[in-house]
């Protein structure tokens, strides 16, 4: 069945997979795209402020679409892009 809501349009990555309720979706995710460079997979993350910090001479500032921390302390800086 195909639904309305599309998962790879921004706001809907960031509500699915930047959401408290979600983590387990979040951790699958992760899981399913980084298989292959884990030496152990993902058991649990927690979500960090996506905003990072102006470190641009622009003074632009960059939020990404999620941002989490697994038990292992590594740092997972996450974005949907979509090629037209």
């Amino acid at each position: 069945m195909k639904h309305a809501i599309d998962p790879k349009v921004d706001c809907v990555f960031k509500a699915i997979f930047g959401s408290e309720v979600n983590l387990n979706l979040l951790v699958h995710f992760l899981n399913a795209a980084l298989h292959e460079e884990l030496s152990a997979p993902i058991v649990e993350v927690t979500l960090l402020n996506p905003n990072l910090e102006k470190n641009r001479l622009d003074g632009k500032r960059v939020v990404l679409d999620v941002k989490a921390r697994d038990a292992h302390g590594r740092i997972f800086q996450i974005e949907i892009q979509m090629v037209a």
